[in-house]
């Protein structure tokens, strides 16, 4: 989410005035096909696995094998990472977590790393499916967490709510996600003047694959994890996406930091950990607990 505002606000022009709008959230996918650098330089044991969407898209995702035995050895971690660069960058939020125990399959949807096709909404979504499916026959005893940072935050709502059933997902954890497409865009476009004047062009963009409409379809514990000094995405997406997860379910918990490097504080760390263990609501001074049904 690092570089969306300026694809948004030139992109905005050229697809309203070349295409009409009709792939706007293609906008919020910035892909890098190159490879930075492979959980190997980290001491990350990993490898890759190949899936096949619905579509017949051909994805690539890595699979970071657990360096150690978890204290609760029954967990497996779908990540969905953020919409710049490629799983070569990102994965390293969540070294953490092969280095605890967790196997970890880190995805690069449509268009990002080695992975085919082109970025945009729902397209994208078959990608979360077929990790999913991936994870769950690979893995068939274990729980299932899906945890996502921004882009993959808001993705990760969008796929819980309809299929979490469906995959048997046991927990969900967003970091810095945004509440709606249309909302976020207008938000960075109205932080400098002449984005202000571009601001209305946002409400072109569609809003049926917005997260916090999604959220009210929610079952499973939700841990979202968001900081006030985000300058990205600003908290009040993340605290507006948590209001309506259903109380059951929701947790909020405030932590600082820029966007997405909750993780890089052994404090969050912790939480996110004890969320997978035992599924509950940290005793934090700004956390919104849930209680089961």
């Amino acid at each position: 989410m690092r570089v969306i505002f300026k694809p948004i606000l030139a992109g905005c022009l050229t697809v309203l005035i070349l295409s009409g709008c009709t792939s706007l959230t293609r906008l919020y996918f910035q892909p890098q096909t190159v490879w930075v650098q492979t959980p190997e330089r980290a001491g990350i044991e990993y490898r890759d696995v190949w899936l096949t969407a619905a579509d017949g898209t051909q994805l690539h995702a890595w699979l970071l094998l657990p360096s150690a035995p978890a204290d609760e050895p029954h967990s497996v971690v779908l990540y969905l990472h953020g919409n710049g660069e490629n799983i070569s960058t990102h994965t390293r939020s969540v070294f953490w977590l092969a280095q605890a125990g967790y196997p970890v399959l880190a995805l690069d949807y449509r268009g990002y790393g080695a992975s085919q096709g082109v970025s945009l909404m729902p397209s994208v979504l078959q990608d979360v499916v077929a990790a999913a499916d991936w994870l769950r026959t690979a893995y068939p005893g274990q729980q299932l967490v899906v945890l996502g940072q921004s882009m993959g935050a808001a993705l990760a709502v969008d796929f819980v709510a309809p299929y979490g059933a469906h995959f048997r997902v046991d927990l969900l954890i967003a970091d810095a996600p945004f509440s709606g497409f249309r909302s976020i865009a207008a938000d960075m476009l109205q932080r400098s003047w002449i984005g202000y004047l571009l601001s209305p062009l946002t409400l072109l963009i569609p809003t049926r694959w917005d997260p916090v409409d999604a959220a009210v379809d929610i079952r499973v514990p939700t841990l979202i994890l968001h900081s006030p000094d985000d300058r990205i995405i600003p908290q009040l997406q993340g605290r507006t996406l948590a209001a309506a997860v259903p109380e059951p379910y929701r947790c909020f918990v405030s932590t600082q930091g820029p966007h997405i490097a909750t993780f890089h504080y052994p404090q969050y760390r912790e939480i996110a950990a004890q969320f997978i263990r035992n599924g509950e609501c940290p005793a934090t001074l700004d956390s919104v607990p849930f209680t089961a049904e």
